[in-house]
């Protein structure tokens, strides 16, 4: 190492160890005067005040040692400023680090750190207002420039590097309110005139809960003027405190965060560029409801512009409460001279919302919620120069919305291209697809399928006007092209120039498109239903005039509208039936509308004109209508019983059917205003229609006439018609009443009986001749449910002949008068009619299909009428005599309830009386003559009790339908005039029906018919014959009626008979005991009606039988069965009558026979002792081979068969005298000894022997009405006379 290094290092640690050893020795003086450093205040604070210009106090002062560096501590420092300024400055602490090795090389204090503790300054006396630029600047007055400028020195110039910590500055804000500056921490460095800045600071009461402040700026002088660059970061700064009262009420803000991070760059004191990059913000507001913004992120740049400046904000991300924006970048240029912003895109009902937080923003609100608009704005343009002329702006809407309001309709898809200046604007709508509700404007949404129209706005110092040189418009219903100016004049009335044409494709829409505000709510409704269908083609609308002058009743203006419909639908009124299938030409004018139409259809009724107006289209207004039309009567009715007039015409001509075509002619003056009458009048033609009457029941034919109605009131006189064939004329009323519908009907004719034959029955009108003038009178009450009616019918009987039976016989010219009265309604009728010697009444019951008489009173002869209701069904004939025979023939069964040919409707069946009553001194009753005859019949329940009490008759009968009869008779004689003559001819098996079939209708009818009957008869007389007691027991057993007892007793005679009858489907039998006995066969047949030729014989009679058919209608081939008889003592006293008994074989003609062979023997009768006899019947052939008859004169024998069917007989007998009497048989049948003798003088004298025959032989064939009888042989002998019988003879 050389020297001089040795010497420069010697040296350096020379001076090292002066320095350390001098700054040991200082640092110790520091560390012993330091704590000593308060007994230096004064030097301390002329020191400080020299160097800072301030006057100041200190509370305390102490030096301490830290670190490597000293240190003072300055407690309770009060800096003294001119009361004059009002400004106030002091600090808790301050400490001061100083440099010693700065300090020792400067010769000077030089502090390394400088830290201030609690500083309070108050600054809040300065004004803080804007300058020319808008900018805010302090404004110290007086003593406080003075003040303001030392502490810019102190700040600024003096202090190098110092630190504020927990500390306040008081200020005033732009509203005037103090502000509190509160300062966590702050590093301020200062290097001449370069300054930089770091740290935290906050403002009381603002919710800024902290904010990180850094700067870099040189100044010029002055804090005043300054340049370089500026960052602030704050989080979560409250809103509200910034807000004053008035700001809080108007914006309804509740609470808001901001946080940013910004930069910006100022070149003396004048921004030259700024960056704000928005973090998370929020603000909360109260609007109706609760309303939030919420800035996810943004940025904002400011940057210079020709000679002003620009704001760029793009990636702006925000949200209106739930519904984010369009990402928006915007752009605002500002110059000296104009300004002009552009803007992306905004979604309205985003931004809708923000309009509260403006001030005084209360009615803009209340009307964007009212509006509710929606969409999304692009494309914003706005620039502006100094003049509000110079205004410029332009925008496109798409998807335009908002809600109805006023005149504006409610929008959804709405399409526009703005721009304008200040004092005119065009705008390009369109609207496609959309239902655009209208509240009280139109009835219904209008269903926009695509719209758009060119409109102009402008306006000058004379007004401002509207104008579209072309709009269009189509909905589903029409479409229109057309164009409009509207003229607002300054104080005139708006002008409106108009012209369309439309197309309508469906009428029956128009009540979408009626204006209901221009129109009014009753012709309104009125126009809606009024046009229910049809379409036109090119409707011409034009308007020309002041709006306010409408009317134009002084032809200051017009308004017009020319439809033409084709196939409409229109209804004057809606309880009347609309028009259908109508051309119609309607022309509005001003505020009336007429109407003509010359097709129409009203339902089945054809118009031929149709003509009307309405005379004021406003409220209260009405229309008139006249029509002409032509239809079926049928159809006339079905449109009036549609209309208000069913209650009136509508029920007319429902009682009243007219059929046919029908002219009518009828105008109608229908008011808008519902509580107003509809007028309707008119007439009705008819030229030979046909007329029916509902009640009562007629056709009227040929009717000629005119029907005139006004309203409810319905007239026609002296109507011409046929009714049934001949002339009658008719009037009728109807009008309103207090319940319902009141129709009177008046009908007169004078008829012939014989024409109506064919209505009535030709059997019914047979027996009159002559013609009867009649007046009919119904009183009609059509109610709302219902009607009700009475009909007084009267007739003149003396031109009318009667050959009816007595009592309803009459001659020509006799007085009398024929009646029928009626009263009824929709379910039931009470009638009567009444004739001379006769009254009738019914209550009917209508409701079935077929009328029903549900009671009924019959009075002939002598009588009244029962108090109406009549309840059960009565008959009562009380007359000096009665043909019953001859009523019945003129009553026949088929014919009682059968309607005449011509009837239109069912005939009821006629019921049968319930109760009955016969009081006559005659009845003609089957051919029999009843006198003063009594009879009643009464039915209860289903059992008849009948009483009868006459001359002929007396007792009692009860009848339970259809089982059981029962008749009980104390008497009953009988004479049927020609019975004996009927039956005098005929034999025991004579018939009369061979040929008929097995099974009649009166079989069937019978069997099914007849009851289980007991009957009892005392005492029976018939034809002067007294019958005896009769008892009949007969009973039914399904198919088979048994009579297990019919028995006839007189005295000693007796006749019992049983048996039964089956009758099915296909068979018909019937079988037949019978046992005959008594003393006296005369009296028995002469009972029957037989003049039987045995006299005064004992009988006993036996038979049973059985054949197939009714008991009356034998077939004889089927008659099976046997027969046995025996007759004691007796004699033949008549040829004829033993023909009747014993005829099947032909006995008159064997005796006949004899009587020739023996003259004069057989002629006064035949003894006998016994006459027996028995056979067998087997297919209708009687066989017998033992009748034997044993008689005083001799025996006789038959033997033989009969065949009843063909009535043929073939039999032998023998005839064997008895020679043992004395005298030849002959002689037996001699009834006088003068015969006797005669025979005997002959014997005598030829001989004392004679001969004589002791057999003969017969033999009987043939038909048995007239058999041959031949002589087959005899065997003769010789009998010797007695001497007795010779001697008697002497």
């Amino acid at each position: 190492m050389s020297s001089t290094t040795t010497r420069i290092t010697r040296w350096v640690l020379g001076l090292a160890v002066t320095v350390l050893v001098l700054l040991a020795i200082v640092v110790t003086a520091l560390r012993i005067t330091l704590p000593q450093l308060n007994h230096f205040q004064d030097d301390i604070k002329s020191w400080v005040s020299s160097s800072t210009g301030f006057e100041l106090e200190i509370g305390d002062i102490r030096g301490f040692w830290r670190n490597s560096h000293p240190s003072i501590l300055l407690h309770d420092i009060e800096v003294h400023t001119p009361q004059s300024s009002d400004i106030s400055f002091n600090a808790a602490k301050i400490e001061l680090e100083l440099d010693m090795l700065q300090s020792l090389l400067q010769l000077q204090p030089v502090v390394a750190d400088l830290s201030v503790y609690r500083l309070d300054l108050d600054i809040t006396s300065v004004t803080l207002t804007k300058n020319d630029a808008d900018q805010p600047v302090l404004k110290p007055k007086g003593s406080q420039q003075g003040v303001m400028q030392r502490l810019d020195d102190l700040l600024l110039r003096q202090l190098d590097d110092f630190s504020l910590l927990d500390s306040t500055i008081h200020f005033q804000g732009l509203d005037g309110k103090p502000r509190q500056l509160d300062i966590v921490k702050l590093r301020w460095k200062n290097d001449d005139n370069h300054h930089i800045a770091d740290g935290e600071v906050s403002l009381a009461d603002s919710g800024v809960n902290s904010a990180q402040v850094k700067a870099d700026f040189v100044d010029f002088g002055s804090i005043k003027e300054v340049t370089g660059e500026f960052y602030l970061s704050a989080q979560n700064v409250r809103i509200t405190p910034w807000l004053t009262k008035y700001l809080k009420t108007e914006t309804g803000i509740e609470k808001g965060r901001l946080s940013f991070n910004s930069w910006f760059t100022l070149d003396r004191s004048q921004p030259v560029s700024a960056y704000l990059a928005l973090e998370p913000t929020e603000v909360i507001w109260q609007e109706g409801q609760r309303h939030e913004l919420l800035i996810e992120s943004g940025i904002f740049e400011l940057e210079p512009s020709q000679q002003g400046w620009q704001v760029n904000a793009h990636s702006l991300e925000l949200r209106t409460d739930d519904t984010p924006w369009p990402e928006l970048d915007m752009v605002f240029n500002w110059q000296p001279t104009h300004w002009r912003l552009n803007a992306s895109q905004l979604d309205i009902e985003a931004i809708s919302p923000l309009v509260k937080l403006a001030p005084s923003s209360k009615t803009t609100t209340d009307l964007l919620q009212k509006l509710a608009v929606g969409g999304r704005i692009e494309d914003i343009r706005v620039s502006m120069g100094k003049e509000r002329e110079s205004l410029r702006y332009s925008a496109e809407l798409t998807n335009g919305r908002m809600s109805q309001w006023e005149l504006l309709p409610e929008l959804h898809q709405l399409s526009a291209k703005v721009s304008g200046q200040w004092d005119q604007a065009s705008a390009q709508l369109s609207l496609i697809d959309d239902t655009l509700p209208y509240g009280d404007v139109f009835q219904a949404p209008l269903k926009i399928k695509q719209g758009q129209v060119d409109i102009v706005w402008q306006q000058d110092e004379s007004g401002w006007r509207l104008w579209a040189d072309k709009v269009t418009a189509a909905t589903p219903d029409l479409q229109v092209l057309g164009a409009f100016r509207l003229d607002f004049p300054k104080q005139q009335s708006p002008f409106l120039s108009f012209y369309a044409e439309a197309d309508l494709f469906n009428a029956g829409e128009t009540w979408r498109y009626l204006p209901t505000l221009a129109l009014g709510r009753s012709l309104t409704d009125y126009l809606s239903t009024a046009i229910q269908g049809g379409k036109v083609d090119k409707a011409k609308l034009v308007w020309f005039g002041e709006l306010g002058a409408f009317p134009y009743k002084q032809n200051d203006g017009v308004f017009q509208a020319s439809v033409g419909l084709k196939k409409a639908k229109f209804s004057f009124d809606t309880a009347w039936p609309p028009i259908t299938d109508l051309q119609l030409d309607l022309l509005f004018e001003n505020d009336a509308m007429y109407l003509d139409s010359r097709s129409a259809t009203l339902q089945e009724v054809k118009a031929t004109r149709i003509t009307g107006r309405i005379p004021e289209l406003a409220e209260g207004g009405h229309i008139e209508i006249e029509a002409r039309a032509k239809a079926k009567g049928n159809a006339v009715r079905d449109y009036m019983t549609a209309t208000p007039l069913v209650d009136s015409v509508g029920a007319a001509l429902t009682a009243v059917q007219v059929e046919g075509d029908i002219t009518s002619k009828f105008q109608l003056r229908v008011p808008f205003n519902a509580d107003k009458e509809v007028r309707a009048w008119g007439y009705a033609d008819l030229k030979k229609n046909d007329v029916n009457i509902k009640t009562p029941e007629m056709t009227l034919e040929s009717v000629k006439g005119r029907i005139q109605f006004d309203n409810d009131v319905v007239k026609a006189s002296n109507l011409k018609a046929q009714l049934l064939d001949q002339p009658v004329k008719i009037g009728f009323s109807g009008e309103n009443a207090s319940k319902g519908y009141s129709v009177g009907i008046d009908v007169a004719g004078n008829w012939k009986i014989k024409p109506i034959a064919p209505y009535l029955g030709e059997h019914w009108v047979a027996p009159l001749e002559g013609r009867a003038p009649w007046k009919m009178d119904v009183d009609l009450q059509l109610n709302d449910v219902g009607f009700t009616y009475q009909i007084d019918t009267k007739a003149d009987l003396a031109a009318l002949q009667s050959h009816y039976p007595y009592p309803l016989n009459k001659p020509l010219k006799q007085a009398g008068q024929a009646r029928l009265q009626a009263s009824g309604n929709q379910e039931s009728i009470s009638a009567r009619v009444q004739l001379p010697n006769l009254k009738y009444q019914t209550e009917i019951d209508i409701r079935p299909a077929v009328p029903v008489l549900r009671a009924t009173n019959l009075v002939v002869g002598k009588g009244s009428f029962k108090v109406s209701p009549v309840v059960g069904h009565h008959a009562q004939i009380r007359t000096d005599k009665v043909n019953l025979d001859r009523w019945l023939e003129m009553l026949p069964v088929a014919n009682v309830n059968s309607s005449s040919r011509k009837s239109q409707s069912a005939f009821p069946e006629i019921p049968l009386p319930q109760r009955v009553s016969l009081n006559t001194k005659e009845l003609t009753l089957a051919g029999i003559e009843w006198n003063d005859v009594d009879f009643s019949a009464k039915k209860k329940s289903s059992r008849w009790n009948m009483s009868v009490a006459s001359q002929e008759v007396q007792g009692k009968a009860t009848y339970l339908a259809p089982y059981d009869l029962s008749v009980a008779l104390s008497r009953l004689h009988v004479f049927i005039p020609g019975l004996d003559e009927d039956y005098q001819e005929k034999t025991l098996f004579e018939l009369d029906s061979q040929k008929q079939s097995l099974i009649s209708e009166f079989d069937r009818t019978f069997h099914k018919q007849i009851p289980n009957t007991v009957l009892m008869i005392d005492d029976f007389w018939l034809q002067g014959y007294k019958v005896g007691k009769v008892n009949l027991d007969l009973q039914r057993k399904g198919d088979t009626i048994e009579w297990k007892k019919l028995s006839f007793v007189s005295g000693s005679n007796q006749v019992e008979m049983s048996g039964s009858w089956h009758l099915s489907q296909e068979s018909s039998h019937t079988q037949l005991n019978v046992a005959m006995s008594g003393e006296n066969n005369s009296d028995v047949m002469e009972r029957f009606g037989i003049s039987s030729g045995i006299q005064q014989a004992p009988f006993d009679l036996n038979a049973q039988l059985q054949w197939d058919g009714a008991p009356w209608s034998m077939k004889v081939r089927s008659l099976q069965g046997s027969v046995d008889t025996k007759l004691g003592n007796g004699v033949i006293s008549d040829v004829s009558g033993a023909a009747r008994l014993l005829g099947l074989f032909s006995l008159d003609s064997i005796i006949r026979k004899m009587q020739l062979d023996f003259t004069g023997v057989f002629d006064d009768g035949m003894a006998f002792d016994s006459i027996t006899g028995s056979g067998e019947i087997k297919d209708g052939v009687f066989v017998t081979n033992d009748i034997y008859m044993d008689a005083v004169s001799g025996e006789m024998s038959i033997r033989g068969l009969a065949n009843l069917d063909s009535r043929t007989v073939d039999a032998e007998v023998n005839f064997v005298p008895d020679i043992t009497s004395g005298i030849p048989v002959f002689t037996a049948f001699a009834v006088t000894p003068q015969t006797a003798l005669y025979v005997l003088a002959i014997t005598t004298v030829i001989s004392p022997v004679v001969e004589v025959f002791t057999q003969v032989n017969y033999e009987v064939k043939g038909p048995l009405d007239s058999p041959e009888v031949k002589e087959l042989s005899r065997s003769k002998g010789e009998f010797k006379l007695p001497r007795s019988l010779k001697e008697s003879a002497k």
